[in-house]
């Protein structure tokens, strides 16, 4: 882990299998992988910027032509699958997305999508990471977000587990609340936002949301606990054992967070 690498979820087996679920939980909200509004033509160049364990590529792959590119980068290729396995024209690099991009893809992409960095931005500062996209971009950005704050909470566990993790994440620097604000500060780096939407999971996808928040929320807890001050780890020990408890009465428990979608295109 570099200092840069503030990433506070898990990298292993279980954690990428967890990003495939969460890709099909987008798909199926969504109803789409590359948004509609994006005209595809057979030059184009698309990148993906915390792809992880490249799903999202890897499945818009199955769909455009073989002459469009598509590159993922991340700050770690731990869960990138072996290079063997990557479709033809999928590339896949590590690359530092806090920092300004190398000249080589200043300029270069027509489609830069992003999702799911509520985690990854602390003190609410966005502008090295929108700065970092606009420096790739000639095109659309695609950004799938978790609103963690306005958050759709049903059971008595759950409900008191919500109430209280919230202090846990203000000792240790995590503010979601950045979240709500993003829109306004894509316009407020000269992006033109075409679609901004804060909306829920249908009735059927709410248990897979469930599923899959309750996961990350268990690799934060152990992210958190490896990574803070020892005065602070008791409390986290406290919050793990809440959160086993959620997941062992799970079809008993709602636990959402909202979705957010936001399609911003780079000025004329």
């Amino acid at each position: 882990m570099t200092s840069s690498d503030l990433y506070p979820l898990g990298r292993g087996l279980s954690d990428s299998i967890r990003l495939d679920a969460q890709h099909l939980l987008w798909k199926l909200h969504t109803g789409y992988t590359l948004h509609p509004k994006i005209s595809i033509t057979t030059d184009m160049k698309i990148a993906e910027v915390g792809t992880g364990n490249a799903i999202w590529l890897f499945d818009l792959a199955q769909s455009m032509p073989p002459t469009v590119q598509l590159h993922g980068f991340d700050i770690s290729g731990e869960q990138y699958p072996p290079k063997h396995m990557w479709p033809r024209n999928v590339n896949l690099a590590l690359l530092d997305a806090l920092k300004d991009v190398p000249p080589a893809l200043v300029g270069q992409y027509d489609v830069v999508h992003i999702r799911m960095w509520a985690s990854n931005i602390r003190d609410g500062n966005t502008r090295p990471l929108i700065s970092h996209l606009q420096q790739l971009l000639r095109g659309y950005i695609q950004w799938e977000e978790a609103d963690l704050i306005h958050q759709y909470v049903k059971g008595r566990k759950a409900l008191a587990f919500a109430e209280q993790i919230p202090c846990l994440f203000k000792k240790v620097g995590l503010d979601f609340s950045w979240v709500t604000k993003l829109p306004r500060d894509l316009k407020e780096a000269h992006l033109d936002v075409i679609e901004s939407k804060t909306e829920s999971f249908q009735e059927s996808l709410v248990q897979k949301c469930t599923n899959t928040y309750l996961l990350a929320l268990g690799e934060i807890l152990l992210g958190t606990k490896l990574t803070c001050a020892e005065d602070i780890v008791p409390l986290v020990t406290k919050h793990e054992a809440e959160l086993q408890e959620l997941c062992a009465e799970r079809k008993d428990t709602v636990y959402n967070w909202s979705p957010v979608k936001i399609l911003a295109r780079k000025a004329a």
